[in-house]
């Protein structure tokens, strides 16, 4: 089954795609919450260049579904969500060490349905690649 293309309006009021197959992310993307709604997902970074300064991506914990529950109401626990960046890009903020190739993690251990991360582009390439905006729930650094 391939990912959704449909976008539409979550309960927050924002714009949403459901994802259920790992995604490799494009400008077009920005602003555009990605709700994960299968177990080990990865979202993928566009490389930080400078057609992605102050893009924003947004990757949320949408929960496992089954055929008894709506879209965006999954379980809590059931998803772990990957966001990565390509191998010369990183991730800083949420204290993570200041490192390329290491991908944010929300560890189906601590995952709530509902739980995101959210970062902003430098275009620059380099461990400062992806700045994290916000967080909601536990997100770790992959070691």
């Amino acid at each position: 089954m391939a990912n959704s293309t449909t976008v539409y309006r979550g309960q927050d009021g924002r714009m949403w795609v459901d994802v259920t197959e790992n995604k490799s992310l494009v400008a077009a993307d920005s602003g555009i919450v990605q709700n994960v709604l299968t177990d080990a997902i990865t979202l993928t970074l566009p490389t930080s260049a400078a057609a992605t300064v102050g893009a924003t991506f947004i990757a949320r914990n949408g929960g496992d579904n089954d055929a008894n529950t709506p879209t965006g109401s999954g379980y809590n626990g059931s998803v772990l969500v990957t966001l990565a960046p390509v191998a010369a890009d990183g991730i800083t903020g949420n204290a993570f060490t200041a490192a390329t190739n290491k991908a944010a993690l929300n560890t189906k251990a601590t995952a709530q349905v509902g739980d995101e991360i959210v970062v902003v582009g430098s275009g620059v390439t380099s461990a400062a690649a992806w700045f994290i905006q916000s967080v909601k729930g536990t997100w770790v650094r992959a070691s």
